[in-house]
């Protein structure tokens, strides 16, 4: 094909196509672990916002040189067990690893073989270079590799599972467009915003302080501001970020479950079952969609607890606190619809976060 040649110098801005899929290339990383051994990643992002990696690894021995290239995601940490006494398997978990790598796994109904560990510095989400150790496990026939990544950060380690498979450089083909890309932006000329995860809530805030000082400015009271303002922001910000199609509806049915809420039962009910409601909703939902949607996000869906559960609650407070206590308001009610939406959405973000990798979504 048309470009197959070019396949090692590809750069963030390339577009790609992969059995029938266009591919906007976003990111290129080298990471040379040793003299004998050189792995670069391409970061792939397509038009429905499913980021998936190529991985070009070269090992030089005395024998010649030995190139693997692995198409792969991210996926569920939790769906891969490894044995621990003959006939009991376990499954990995962020705070529970064993100390070095089980020399079988199992991962969606395949036995996978440890192949190998390599070990070197990588940037993480943070933009902090540390040391990233990967398990290499290969099916027998050598088709399907399962990569355990292990970030030592400075609080302790953080482990990820990416599926792919071994694929042959003719399989893709280097389409002759270009796609703008900045450090924060991957786009194919209609702007899509990336940003990563840790800088969600902090570009949050910082859209609501801007918006609000502006208001305050232009002589907005700052009751009705903070009673739509933040929680439109957040839906400002979501339509930016362009994210998947599984965040769209899972945000989509929160908000519609506290439209109902309000519909059969008026205002006035319990923070305790809006909260049970929507921690529920926000830990089910996303597990949910990986059935029917690319999983590519997975390890991220505390984002239905920002995008989802934060704008419905905080309506909700301030509508509530407007019809309750028309005025004159005490602070202390003001501080009550503030900090309960908060705490809802917080504690759905903690259970989502904590949970993730209970659905195998590989």
């Amino acid at each position: 094909m048309e470009g197959t040649c070019k396949l090692d110098e590809i750069a963030a801005g390339n577009v790609l196509r992969y059995k029938g899929t266009e591919w906007n290339v976003v990111e290129k990383d080298v990471c040379k672990q040793s003299e004998a051994y050189v792995e670069q990643q391409w970061t792939l992002r397509s038009t429905a916002s499913v980021e998936a990696y190529l991985l070009k690894t070269e090992e030089r021995t005395p024998g010649g040189s030995k190139v693997i290239w692995v198409f792969t995601h991210q996926t569920s940490l939790q769906g891969v067990t490894y044995e621990i006494i003959p006939g009991v398997w376990r499954a990995f978990t962020e705070l529970e690893m064993p100390a070095g790598p089980p020399s079988t796994v199992k991962f969606s109904n395949d036995y996978l073989t440890f192949d190998g560990e390599t070990s070197g510095r990588a940037e993480d989400d943070e933009g902090e270079t540390v040391t990233k150790v990967t398990w290499d496990y290969y099916t027998t026939d050598r088709r399907t590799n399962l990569a355990i990544e292990i970030w030592k950060e400075e609080d302790r380690d953080y482990p990820e599972a990416y599926d792919g498979r071994v694929v042959e450089p003719s399989a893709f083909e280097v389409l002759e467009k270009k796609v703008r890309v900045s450090p924060r932006r991957a786009s194919s000329g209609d702007g899509e915003l990336e940003i990563k995860p840790g800088e969600e809530v902090k570009s949050a805030f910082t859209m609501i302080g801007m918006s609000g000082f502006f208001f305050l400015i232009i002589g907005v009271p700052m009751d009705y501001y903070l009673s739509f303002g933040p929680a439109v922001c957040i839906v400002i910000l979501m339509a930016l970020l362009r994210p998947p199609l599984w965040l769209w509806l899972s945000s989509a049915l929160i908000w519609a479950t506290m439209i109902a809420l309000v519909w059969f039962k008026g205002f006035g009910v319990s923070f305790w079952y809006i909260a049970a409601a929507c921690a529920v909703l926000s830990a089910a939902l996303p597990r949910l969609m990986a059935l029917k949607f690319p999983a590519e996000d997975s390890g991220r869906y505390y984002r239905t607890a920002i995008f989802g559960v934060f704008p419905a609650v905080w309506l909700y407070s301030f509508l509530e606190y407007l019809i309750y206590a028309p005025g004159p308001r005490a602070f202390y009610q003001v501080a009550a619809a503030i900090v309960l939406p908060l705490a809802v959405a917080g504690v759905c973000g903690l259970i989502s976060f904590f949970t993730e990798g209970i659905a195998a979504n590989g």
